[in-house]
């Protein structure tokens, strides 16, 4: 049986039929109403996805139960994962926190010349005497205006109608990518072009715009990725194109609409229209590129992890499902390979790692935790299994970096203080705040080298404001007892694991390359957690060796600057080819130094 489903929130209400008995998880997906975070994708494990629901629903299930108190439960909030619609359903949306997404990094010396110009011609007559095609009499005319080795040999059977009508003293302008000429204009009158970089990443989705002849910067658009209802991580976006029957198109036209409704607002705000939009470069991880190509990722998530392509592509808006002119010419970055995707490279380019012969190690530590180590000579690259954790998923009272997320927190030895993201109050805690209390509280003696949450008086000293609490489940650890926010004994395992990955990650490649940590030049922070990190915090819980100290280098989004160099520079498209050639993927999950190395890492270090 169909019911009604009504969703009202901050911005009114909507409605749609849904079928009895399923999830309202799945239901919301179907609708396309679903603004929340599912970090498990529905598994029931997380217990993020709370809604607060009325009407004919499910009982609470023992899993519910869990995860919700019987105050929750009683003030209608259940988990939309676990609850089935058994009739018309009635769900309050609350106002989502905003988001505090990175937009910027590291600074990139660009020379603009788009690796897609528009070119004005007014294109000779026919005669009698020559009575050369229009298409060829066009390519002639641009072998003679372009720089050599530059000039098209084809043009897009799209274009063949426009170049009809465009004949006469008025001219042309002619569209060209590369060997093709993509569109013709029936006007020859210059005007200003633009180039968009966009970064696709697991948590979030940033667009930059860019003025193509000057390198000016415009705008950008930042949101957390429309996937997000799918699962936090990428083995859960990949297991839903492969458990739901449109998974892959659904997951596809998230993030085509998404990247589609950030360029058309970024047009709109530059006065310009679409078809100004000439170059479109797109960075992302290599799972996020296949969802945006529709291209099946289902064997990267299993051995041995090999993904369809990794190569640059040049691509039609219509080839991703963009709703942009057929004038765009549309460019993936290349990747190296199945969990080191075309963010790295775009990073190791925007910092520069392939210019210099110096040891650098770039670190990208989001939900899947990405590692590059060398220079000029050649790059080590790997990835370790992090988890979302530095990302406040998985973590019992984690969240995104949203207002209200805890993201520092310290002691002066007799208190404990905090801050949160806007000032708001305490929410949760972000990924920063995680390591930041994690620090603090193996300072404090109430979390030992094993993870092992201590009772109270076996700390070493003891803030006020701190409590070690056990209840069913599990010890807590209270970062602000007013708020209820805490770090469970669970939170910490989490922590741990995910640390040790990073730590085991960077000690493998270090091995290869024949090297150790006092070796290391320069160390590059790239994305969001990376630029809220304390240092001091992530050398103490052992994310980073104490020899790294003073060779940090916060380099922000460099995925995202990357592309933009990319849509800006012709030169800088070809040098993301030339870094994928120079990197060398190491496989951890077969060598059996790396097991060695993450039991090790699993232990924290001892104060210093």
């Amino acid at each position: 049986m169909q019911y009604l489903l009504t969703v009202s929130g901050p911005d009114g209400v909507g409605e749609t039929v849904i079928e009895g008995g399923s999830t309202l998880l799945d239901a919301l997906i179907a609708a396309g109403m679903d603004h929340m975070e599912a970090p498990c994708s529905g598994k029931g494990l997380c217990g993020k996805c709370r809604v607060r629901a009325s009407g004919a629903l499910s009982p609470p299930e023992p899993r519910e139960r869990e995860l919700l108190s019987e105050a929750e439960l009683a003030a209608g909030l259940r988990l939309a994962c676990r609850t089935c619609a058994l009739g018309d359903v009635v769900i309050q949306r609350s106002v989502a926190g905003e988001a505090a997404i990175l937009a910027r990094g590291v600074s990139v010396e660009v020379a603009p010349d788009s690796p897609c110009v528009a070119v004005p011609l007014v294109l000779p007559a026919s005669t009698l005497d020559d009575q050369l095609d229009d298409e060829s009499r066009l390519l002639r005319a641009l072998a003679g205006v372009l720089p050599s080795g530059r000039a098209p040999f084809s043009v897009r059977f799209s274009a063949l109608a426009p170049l009809a009508a465009a004949r006469g003293p008025s001219g042309l302008t002619a569209i060209v990518a590369g060997t093709e000429v993509l569109a013709v204009e029936p006007d020859s009158r210059p005007r200003r072009r633009f180039g968009i970089g966009v970064d696709i990443g697991t948590t979030t989705v940033v667009a930059h715009l860019v003025d193509l002849a000057t390198g000016e910067r415009l705008g950008h658009r930042s949101a957390v990725n429309d996937q997000r209802a799918f699962g936090a991580d990428v083995i859960s976006r990949i297991a839903a194109t492969i458990e739901r029957p449109d998974g892959l198109a659904e997951l596809r036209g998230r993030i085509a609409s998404q990247i589609g409704g950030m360029v058309h607002s970024l047009a709109r705000s530059a006065g310009a229209a679409p078809a100004d939009i000439l170059t479109l470069a797109v960075a992302g991880n290599t799972t996020m590129l296949h969802l945006l190509a529709a291209v099946p990722p289902a064997a990267i998530a299993v051995a041995p992890f090999s993904a369809v392509f990794t190569r640059a592509r040049a691509c039609s808006p219509r080839d991703l499902g963009l709703d942009l002119p057929e004038s765009c010419a549309v460019f993936l970055l290349p990747g190296v390979s199945g969990y080191v995707g075309a963010d790295i490279v775009a990073g190791i380019m925007a910092v520069g790692m392939a210019e210099r012969r110096e040891t650098a190690l770039l670190l990208d530590i989001g939900t899947n935790g990405e590692i590059a180590l060398g220079g000029a000579d050649g790059i080590l690259c790997c990835a370790t299994a992090a988890g979302p954790a530095f990302e406040g998923a998985g973590i019992e009272m984690g969240m995104g970096g949203v207002a209200g997320a805890v993201d520092s927190v310290w002691t002066d030895g007799s208190n404990l203080g905090s801050t949160t993201i806007g000032g708001e109050p305490a929410l949760g805690l972000c990924g920063s705040g995680v390591i930041d209390a994690l620090a603090v509280f193996l300072d404090c003696g109430l979390v030992d080298a094993t993870g092992r949450v201590a009772d109270a008086e076996e700390a070493a000293f003891l803030p006020a404001g701190i409590a070690s609490l056990r209840r069913e489940g599990g010890p807590r650890l209270y970062v602000d007892p007013a708020a209820g926010i805490y770090l469970s004994q669970g939170d910490i395992r989490q922590i741990q694991l995910a640390k040790a990955a990073i730590a085991a990650g960077i000690e493998v490649l270090l091995t290869r390359a024949g090297k150790s940590a006092g070796d290391i030049d320069r160390v590059y922070l790239a994305g969001g957690f990376g630029s809220a990190l304390d240092l001091k915090s992530a050398i103490r819980i052992g994310l980073l060796p104490r020899e790294l100290r003073d060779r940090v280098v916060v380099a922000g989004n460099t995925a995202g600057e990357g592309a933009v160099a990319a849509c800006l520079s012709r030169d800088r498209l070809a040098e993301c080819d030339r870094i994928r050639e120079l990197c060398s993927y190491v496989e951890l999950s077969s060598r059996p130094d790396f097991n060695a190395a993450y039991v090790e890492h699993m232990m924290f270090p001892e104060a210093k």
